[in-house]
């Protein structure tokens, strides 16, 4: 019996698989939920439980019928097989199933089986109360002893594997909750959005379900009647039913990870959060819908003061002349009230669920790492191989098109291969909807987003590092820029502040937008707070954009009093940071009482980077194009050198230092003339740099590789790359080289003095 006992476990999770995800018209799946049906009905021939055979014979016979189109409703069967499972458990426990399920059986068209009309009548009357209470406190011990138990049981690989799976799609799915509940809010009778938000609702319920993940089934599924009733028409969204539900989102996503937690440690899960509390608002707002929606429309209509007492009576006592009348009909007629106003049904109409979508399949993200990877390497082989000096001296046609057929291939793969690494930074951008709408909410502000470029495409890997920095940058907007609703009247403003994210690819890199409509920077303000910090000392003369630069020093704050939004002086230097391991770059644009700008520049890819090609002393080096203003051949007139800041080039009327690659990288200290070589202009933080190399070799991608833990801390270099001739590139990092420059500066200059 334990064999056949296993089978049905078996049989009733593979059924609670393939029904949480069948659509209406779905034969090939409709049919496998037949044969396990019909698995299922065999191996449960030794059970004494006529309502299992029942509940399994009722979902045969509904399937039967959606197979023949004669029904298209799949909510009966998903319920019979969730129910299934409940009796089964009964039985497993050792007792029989307590529960009415007389009205699923008449859903699958089945009738309640004769001796289980009396749920109780396979248990011993009680003698009194006294027994009673005895009885319940043995029977809670052994419930407890029997949890205990569980949870002492260790889960096996294939569990582990598919409770690792349930919770990665888990988190997804919440995380997709969260983004439409957003846009609901802004549009309540969207029923695409509420369809969009009741399906994940749907999975996870149904494969906590299988899962025994009791409490986060019980969870979802009260928030899953709450959308059934919203998608019907019987329930309106307000913004309580979007708080309730965002609630239950927060409390799922952390009973989750307490999932996630007990996987690492091999032990079944269990959950020791309240959530009855949470569950009972849900049927509180359940129940106060179904009242409303018990009253008469005429009732309804007199209370939301469309039409006047006198007037419904009127009209009622027209019906009765003419029955084949409803009453908001004759309202319509007579011009009393507006159609929209009794017709709610229309949102059904707006139902589309035959749309085409693409069909996706999931990989590993270390599998698609290792295929950028590999592809990269055949890439720099296919290079080597194209410049080899013995293959170059082969006069042979079938040769050269064969490598060029290599070549087309092997870059065609490295698109590929790139491209599937790639998604729309939607996402990121949608999750800062929610994070607006709290703060909005905290801080007492009224605070729209605006977004823009939702589907531009970025490297998975860049989306993932770029989410805190934007966190951190839209609670500064919020918190400092964006003027609270009375000060915004007091400027002819709007009460409504507005913060706008726009994404735009330009080159090879991807700019992100953040603005905000709010008070804009205050230069005089941020100078002041940095000198009494001992940030800069005082009297030095700053251009407008290095003075804005000055609030990415860590510490570094302009706040009057600590919120719990920000104040602390942490975030945006973290933002930098972050930012410039990225290898991308921030600028600032900001007016004042009209708002700010922070311009984020990113590489597409971080396993790519495009760039110049430069040799000085025998050595090449690759500048990241992103960092690169021009480059040229300076001229005797624009060089000069200037007493404690070394050698200087003008630039278009500006001295830019003249930093030699060279000589910083003690290669040789040539003293060469600046016009016997040439100069790159690259730029960080509004500083610019002019470059000294002999020769620009050409622009290339080349694939980034790590230099490895000896010589990454190495300051001006951010990695290397393997170029044509099979010798190793190393690619500067623009900000190491400009800390450089600084130090050496300021060493000179103290040198300098103790000379003096």
């Amino acid at each position: 019996m334990a064999g056949d006992n296993e089978a049905i476990e078996r049989y009733l999770e593979n059924l609670a698989l393939e029904v949480v995800s069948l659509e209406s018209g779905d034969i090939p799946s409709m049919g496998k939920i037949m044969n396990i049906l019909c698995s299922l009905e065999e191996a449960c021939e030794g059970i004494s439980q006529p309502i299992f055979e029942s509940l399994v014979k009722g979902a045969k016979q509904y399937l039967e019928n959606l197979i023949l189109g004669e029904i298209n409703d799949t909510a009966p069967l998903e319920k019979a097989v969730s129910s299934l499972q409940e009796v089964y458990k009964s039985i497993a426990r050792g007792g029989g199933y307590k529960g009415d399920l007389t009205e699923t059986l008449a859903q699958l068209g089945v009738e309640l089986p004769k001796g289980d009309e009396d749920e109780g009548n396979d248990r011993p009357e009680q003698i009194d109360g006294e027994q009673e209470g005895e009885n319940q406190v043995e029977t809670e011990g052994e419930a407890k002893e029997a949890k205990e138990q569980s949870v002492q049981k260790e889960l096996s690989d294939e569990d582990k594997e598919i409770m690792a799976d349930f919770v990665v799609e888990a988190l997804e799915n919440l995380s997709t909750i969260e983004v439409n509940l957003i846009e609901l809010e802004n549009d309540p009778e969207d029923a695409d959005t509420i369809n969009a938000i009741f399906r994940p609702f749907h999975t996870i319920k149904g494969v906590s379900g299988f899962l025994n993940l009791d409490e986060i089934n019980r969870l979802s599924h009260s928030a899953e009647n709450l959308l059934d009733m919203a998608r019907s028409g019987e329930l309106a969204i307000d913004a309580a039913v979007i708080d309730i539900i965002l609630e239950s989102v927060d409390m799922l996503k952390e009973m989750i990870e307490d999932v996630r937690k007990a996987l690492e440690s091999g032990q079944r899960p269990i959950h020791e959060r309240e959530i009855d509390s949470l569950i009972e608002r849900i049927q509180e707002i359940i129940a106060g819908s179904k009242e409303h929606k018990d009253k008469p429309i005429g009732e309804l209509l007199v209370e939301k003061g469309a039409v006047e007492k006198h007037e419904m009576e009127a009209a009622l006592e027209e019906q009765k002349k003419k029955p084949d009348k409803k009453v908001g009909e004759i309202l319509v007629e007579k011009g009393i009230v507006e159609s929209k106003e009794v017709i709610t049904a229309l949102r059904e109409q707006k139902r589309s669920g035959n749309k085409k979508v693409d069909l996706q399949v999931k990989v590993d993200t270390k599998k698609l790492d290792t295929l950028v990877d590999m592809t990269g390497e055949l890439v720099i082989a296919q290079a080597i191989l194209r410049q080899n000096e013995k293959i170059l001296s082969i006069s042979d046609q079938r040769l050269y098109y064969a490598l060029n057929q290599l070549y087309q291939i092997s870059s065609t793969l490295q698109k590929t291969a790139m491209a599937m690494r790639m998604i729309p930074i939607k996402s990121t951008f949608q999750k800062m909807l929610r994070l607006v709408r709290d703060l909005s909410r905290s801080s007492g502000k009224k605070v729209s987003l605006k977004m823009s470029g939702e589907d531009t495409e970025i490297d998975r890997n860049v989306v993932e590092e770029i989410y805190e920095p934007m966190v951190h940058m839209i609670r500064n907007a919020v918190d400092h820029g964006i003027e609270p609703p009375e000060e915004r009247r007091a400027k002819g403003k709007s009460e409504e502040g507005t913060v706008e994210l726009k994404a735009y690819q330009k080159g090879s890199n991807i700019i992100i937008e953040i603005t905000d409509d709010g008070r804009g920077l205050d230069k005089d303000r941020i100078l002041e707070k940095a000198v009494s910090r001992g940030i800069i000392p005082e009297g030095v003369q700053l251009s407008e954009g290095e003075i804005y630069n000055l609030i990415f020093k860590p510490g570094f704050s302009t706040a009057e009093t600590i919120t719990e939004i920000s104040g602390r002086g942490v975030g945006m230097d973290v933002v930098k940071k972050a930012i410039e391991k990225l290898r991308g770059r921030v600028e600032i644009q900001s007016q004042p009482g009209k708002g700010s700008t922070f311009v984020i520049a990113l590489p597409l890819t971080l396993a790519i980077v495009d760039g110049i090609i430069v040799k000085t002393a025998g050595q090449r080096y690759i500048i990241p194009a992103l960092g690169i203003l021009k480059s040229f051949k300076p001229r005797p007139g624009d060089y000069s050198t200037v007493e404690g800041r070394g050698e200087m080039i003008m630039v278009r009327g500006e001295l830019i230092p003249l930093v030699r690659l060279a000589k910083l990288f003690e290669l040789s200290d040539s003293s060469a003339d600046p016009w016997e070589g040439l100069a790159v202009v690259v730029e960080n933080e509004g500083e610019k740099l002019c470059l000294f190399v002999d020769e620009l070799v050409g622009k290339e991608e080349v694939v980034i590789k790590s230099l490895g833990e000896g010589l990454k801390h190495v300051k001006g270099l951010a990695g290397g790359a393997i170029l044509g001739d099979g010798r190793v590139g190393l690619i500067l990092d623009i900000a190491g080289l400009f800390q450089i420059t600084r130090e050496g500066a300021q060493q000179a200059y103290q040198g300098l003095q103790r000379v003096a």
